[in-house]
């Protein structure tokens, strides 16, 4: 278990005031990067979409959090989605502290299989992991209210940090429906 320090809320509370993010019924986070290599990233459209479609459909904000080499992806799906309720932390300085607490402010958090994922676990956050070359037998969080998603393809998970094959069809292939199908289901769990 963790917990977030007064210095982690205050500054997530920050970004809440900046981004309007308590008006929303929900506030949902993407972590979109990992740094064991490119294999393990969904691509940047399907996030984008994804966080479309849940601003549209919910009472809902999307939060990109973001470390120094997922800046610009963080920024490209805010501009990707095209709406207001989608924002990110690409424009403040990288922070451990930040990140923190903006996960342990949300109310889901949508993750590669990447350090945010665990620390959302550890603080009690429900979890959508998707998983592309790695085996989630892995890196289990053991919590009931954490889903893993993974494709099935032929050649994985291969536990590789570049696609050999160079199509990437683990991550390409989790299709947004069926990610967005595990946000519905977290969702009405979190209603209940």
């Amino acid at each position: 278990e963790l917990m977030a320090t007064p210095l982690e809320l205050a500054a997530a509370d920050a970004v809440w005031r900046e981004h309007r993010l308590h008006e929303p019924r929900h506030v949902i986070a993407f972590n979109t990067g990992g740094a064991y290599g490119a294999a393990k990233c969904w691509p940047t459209e399907h996030f984008a979409a994804l966080a479309k479609r849940i601003v549209r459909r919910f009472d809902a904000a999307v939060l990109v959090i973001c470390g120094p080499a997922e800046k610009q992806a963080a920024s490209d799906i805010v501009r990707l989605a095209g709406e207001p309720r989608v924002v990110s932390l690409a424009d403040r300085p990288p922070s451990l502290r930040l990140s923190k607490g903006c996960l342990s402010r949300a109310n889901l958090v949508i993750s590669t299989d990447s350090g945010p994922r665990h620390l959302a676990a550890g603080l009690g956050v429900p979890t959508i992991t998707l998983f592309g070359p790695t085996d989630p037998r892995w890196s289990e969080n053991w919590r009931p209210d954490a889903i893993n998603l993974q494709e099935p393809v032929p050649c994985g998970p291969c536990g590789k940090r570049v696609c050999p094959l160079k199509h990437h069809r683990c991550m390409v292939d989790l299709s947004v429906d069926r990610v967005f199908a595990a946000v519905q289901q977290q969702l009405q769990m979190i209603a209940c």
